[in-house]
């Protein structure tokens, strides 16, 4: 596999920052901050020559005048774009075989991306480099055409014919041009060409005139907001837009052409196209950033062997796969321990560009069965994004199967350190528990948008992670389309615990502990919405899926409280049980007091329950 080099600037750059003192590292000292130190960003793959045409000191002064963010405004070279549509199409389209080990399904993607590129499609660089070069021309006079329409003002310096814009160049215009323009306030341009810039992108019928007035739409609308106006000068305007073309419209069109060569080379190489299924499976496992959603793996390849479905049919979505891709880890010297963070923006890029390839395998009628393993704000996104789950991969799926792992963040921190010392990538502690809060916070919103829906099948299950390195985790909770089975009411509880913890903790013990010293509680808003919400709950023992508690529709039916004084032992579980299920005595009631037991025959869960029984 061919890494960009490393320059001596840049290797300089790195050595010249504070070493890490190795003999004091450790889970709350990883030896990372949260932001990565100013020295080490010409090292991130956003920001080298041989990935991106943008320099970062002109990225720097784009973000000053636009505030926009650094990633957003490089423009990345057709040769990086070709690795890009070609690491989503290795992922979506081809069986890569995971293997036994952690690392293998990187090591053997990483190998086939690596032949398909080198034998197949690089040959053809100069073809594409060209047709993606055309793009850009083309975006290049369409802005020149709708400004012109405009009639801006143009603004150069006659003292340095080389400072004259593109705009003007293409336009054929100049001082003299700009002097016959009608004289307009540049705020009232930036408005009316706003407005209708976003117009026209939603009336375009035609894919690129649609990318080129949004990107007008999106770079204008940047630069009126931090100036309050556009300029007199658009050269930054077009440049910004050109940009942003490229690299989206443009990136999908470089992605047409690599595809021929992609599928012929899988082909001559023997490698396994993904079938396509008429009804979909979508296996898609949830969690805080180090939780151990990788780790289930094998247990879902267990689950697809009971359902009859074989396991090489999965599409294996994991991104992080991609970063040792796109990074020499070993090329990083003192910032290596910054690897993640060092490619952490042009993996979130891929991954979206990921998420339009699955709509268009979708469209086309294509999809295969999906396992999803990757952390994502946006699959935690609340409020109107969280509602019908439109924007995440799960909706391709005809039956769903929901896995949320829930892991104490005390051993996520540790969880973070060991991955960091097995496959080179650590995480700030402050950001682990940042992402901790913003993981559990939003699996509520997750897990009813799924747990309700009426069109899909869906199981989901609550996976105890609490366990030691290796161990089977346990199931807290499972159920299928608004029928819930609560095994572990504290691991429930601990949803809200876990949202609400000290970020900026520094020791386990302080985790739990707020400002002044006081323990932190969680409450049960989260067990009291399912109460409110899904139909049919039924409490049993883990350990013998005894059943002792049945509610429908929020209100006790059935109740055994011999069962339920022997399964629910913690005093936290027991007040919110009793305060939101109000049993009325400690006898046992209902029409058929005989004992209930759960079936494990058939069960598609993956944790450990009803051992016992």
């Amino acid at each position: 596999m061919t890494q960009p080099a490393t320059t001596a600037g840049e290797k300089a750059t790195a050595q010249a920052s504070e070493a890490v003192d190795a003999d004091a590292l450790g889970p709350w000292n990883p030896g990372v901050q949260s932001s990565l130190p100013r020295g080490y960003l010409p090292l991130s793959t956003m920001h080298r020559s041989d990935n991106v045409s943008t320099t970062l000191d002109e990225a720097e002064a784009l973000r000053d005048l636009t505030g926009i963010a650094l990633e957003k405004l490089v423009r990345f070279t057709p040769g990086r774009l070709v690795i890009h549509e070609t690491l989503i199409r290795v992922m979506a389209e081809l069986t890569v075989p995971d293997g036994d080990r952690y690392t293998d399904l990187g090591e053997n993607f990483r190998q086939m991306t690596t032949r398909l590129l080198d034998q197949f499609i690089r040959p053809h660089m100069t073809e594409i480099a060209a047709f993606h070069g055309d793009v850009v021309a083309r975006a290049e006079v369409f802005f020149a055409t709708e400004l012109a329409a405009l009639q801006v003002p143009m603004q150069t310096a006659s003292s340095d014919s080389r400072r004259l814009s593109l705009w003007a160049r293409l336009v054929g215009g100049g001082q003299r041009e700009a002097a016959r323009s009608p004289a307009r306030a540049a705020s009232d341009i930036g408005l009316d060409a706003l407005t209708a810039w976003h117009e026209k992108a939603g009336l375009a019928e035609m894919p690129f005139e649609m990318a080129c007035y949004d990107a007008l739409y999106r770079a204008g609308g940047a630069l009126f907001n931090r100036r309050g106006r556009i300029g007199n000068d658009p050269s930054t305007l077009v440049a910004l837009a050109t940009t942003f073309v490229a690299n989206g419209y443009g990136s999908q069109r470089v992605g047409e052409v690599v595809d021929p060569y992609f599928r012929d080379g899988a082909a001559q190489l023997g490698f396994r196209f993904l079938p396509t299924q008429d009804k979909p499976i979508v296996m898609n496992v949830k969690g805080a950033s180090a939780a151990g959603k990788s780790t289930m793996r094998p247990l879902q390849r267990l689950l697809a062997k009971r359902l009859g479905v074989a396991w090489e049919d999965f599409a294996l979505i994991s991104p992080d796969i991609w970063r040792k891709f796109l990074l020499d880890y070993s090329s990083l010297g003192p910032a290596r321990r910054y690897a993640g963070t060092l490619t952490g923006h042009e993996l979130e890029i891929i991954d979206k560009k990921l998420d339009r390839h699955m709509a268009e395998k979708a469209e086309a009628g294509r999809m295969s069965h999906l396992l999803i393993d990757r952390f994502r704000f946006d699959s935690f996104a609340q409020g109107n994004e969280a509602v019908d789950g439109a924007k995440l991969l799960t909706r391709f799926g005809a039956s769903i199967y929901m896995f949320f792992v829930i892991t104490p963040p005390e051993a996520i921190v540790e969880r973070a350190w060991y991955r960091g010392e097995k496959v080179g990538r650590y995480k700030a502690v402050d950001d682990l528990l940042a992402h901790n809060v913003e993981a559990y916070s939003g699996i509520p919103n997750l897990f009813f948008t799924w747990a309700l829906r009426p069109d899909k099948r869906v199981h989901v299950e609550f996976i105890d992670n609490s366990v030691p390195k290796d161990f089977q985790p346990k199931t807290a909770a499972f159920g299928t389309n608004g029928r819930l089975v609560v095994l572990d009411v504290e691991c429930l509880l601990n949803i809200d615990r876990y949202r609400a913890i000290n970020i900026n903790a520094e020791n386990p013990v302080d985790i739990y502990r707020d400002r002044h010293g006081k323990d932190i509680g969680g409450g049960f808003a989260f067990l009291k919405t399912c109460f409110r919400q899904i139909p049919l709950i039924e409490f049993a023992e883990q350990a013998t899926g005894e059943i002792y508690a049945r509610i429908e529709s929020g209100r006790i039916v059935w109740w055994n409280y011999e069962v339920y004084a022997r399964a629910v032992t913690s005093a936290v579980a027991r007040t919110a049980f009793e305060t939101l299920a109000m049993p009325q005595s400690e006898a046992a009631f209902g029409e058929d007091l005989a004992p209930r037991r759960l079936d494990r025959a058939g069960s598609e869960t993956l944790g450990r329950w009803g051992e016992r029984g």
